[in-house]
């Protein structure tokens, strides 16, 4: 009798512990965090207004479908922004959970969370550096291209500790892909990095906009009037004749444009000037140069793009634009950011705005896709 009670005193303990650790479990997913300020939607990175004031970041949410201005600015309202007001915002991306804003003309990099935008660090703007773009490498170091080589950066720090043998001159941008780094730089072209050591595998000389990468893995660049692929273990590349020859973008500086699906091998890339600017967006898929026969998307009446305005979303798998008006001046205020089908050029969405932010590029989250 003693036994079977102690039996079942027993039964009952375990089945009020199960309870109890049911219960645990549905309060630790309670708590699990909820989703950032900033991660359902994509940010536009702008130039600003030379010499009145800095550049900025707008966010598109996705939920309410509008973009908010200046909201770098608004979460950090005691923040030195981007500061100097004689530099410009022309390049950003986003690695290991943190968005890192670059400023060319001896400017500033600022790093803040990409959820939140709360800052977590800077590299304050000196007249030692000029910056152009950053790639990450490792939790501990990433790289930011200069108007005289590539450094590597201390991310634990945000402090530079030594400049990359074998680029010399202006280097802009840059894509860690397989086992090799693949930078852009003015005078020597293409030059391919091992990942591991950081040496110089090879150079490809007059390569003119890179770089992006496909769902295959493959890095895309252009060189003269054609688009090549890279494969990024074997160094084996490939190409198709473009109906028209990519101008650089060295002469004021900003990030190629040219990008890629991450859905299938597929590249996009803009017909514009060194300057920036045109009308004209091309798609090309692997396999199939009948999709280079004519643009894929044009800009509609008295409307150009401006520096790099064209991103892929892997949320919406759509191209998204930013636009500005024809002419000069107030022309400038006057913006467009288009949504079009990646597969159809279909448009499927305009929103207008205004404003003096001179859109340089897109930023979509790296865990979106």
């Amino acid at each position: 009798m003693n036994t079977r009670k102690l039996k079942n005193a027993g039964l009952a303990l375990l089945i009020t512990s199960a309870l109890a650790s049911c219960k645990k479990d549905n309060n630790v997913k309670d708590e699990l965090p909820v989703a950032g300020k900033y991660e359902n939607g994509f940010f536009v990175i702008n130039e600003g207004w030379f010499g009145h004031g800095t550049g900025s970041v707008s966010f598109f949410d996705n939920v309410s479908g509008t973009l908010k201005d200046s909201v770098f600015q608004k979460e950090n309202p005691t923040s030195q922004g981007f500061a100097p007001t004689s530099s410009t915002v022309q390049f950003a991306a986003e690695f290991n959970h943190n968005l890192y804003v670059v400023s060319k003309a001896r400017g500033s990099v600022v790093i803040a969370d990409a959820k939140t935008l709360k800052e977590v660090g800077r590299i304050a703007g000196s007249t030692d550096y000029d910056w152009r773009a950053f790639v990450g490498l490792d939790e501990n170091r990433g790289l930011l291209s200069a108007s005289d080589g590539v450094y590597m950066i201390n991310l634990k720090t945000y402090k530079p500790s030594f400049k990359l043998l074998g680029a010399t001159g202006q280097t802009g941008d840059m894509l860690k892909a397989g086992k090799y780094i693949y930078v852009l730089n003015q005078s020597a072209g293409a030059i391919i990095y091992n990942a591991e050591d950081l040496t110089v595998v090879k150079k490809i000389a007059g390569v003119t906009l890179g770089f992006a990468q496909t769902l295959n893995q493959k890095v895309w660049y252009t060189k003269a009037k054609f688009l090549y692929s890279s494969n990024p273990q074997t160094l084996e590349t490939d190409s198709v004749e473009l109906p028209f020859t990519p101008a650089t973008t060295w002469f004021t500086w900003f990030s190629s444009p040219i990008i890629a699906s991450t859905k299938d091998n597929t590249v996009f890339l803009l017909k514009s000037s060194s300057f920036g600017g045109g009308k004209e967006l091309y798609k090309y898929t692997e396999g199939n140069k009948s999709t280079l026969d004519k643009p894929f998307i044009t800009t509609p009446d008295k409307q150009s793009f401006y520096r790099k305005n064209l991103g892929y979303n892997p949320q919406t798998n759509q191209i998204v634009t930013t636009t500005v008006q024809d002419g000069y001046g107030a022309n400038y205020e006057v913006n467009n950011i288009y949504f079009h089908d990646a597969a159809t050029g279909q448009l499927i969405k305009q929103i207008p705005y205004s404003g003096y932010y001179f859109p340089a590029m897109f930023v979509f989250h790296e865990n979106s896709i």
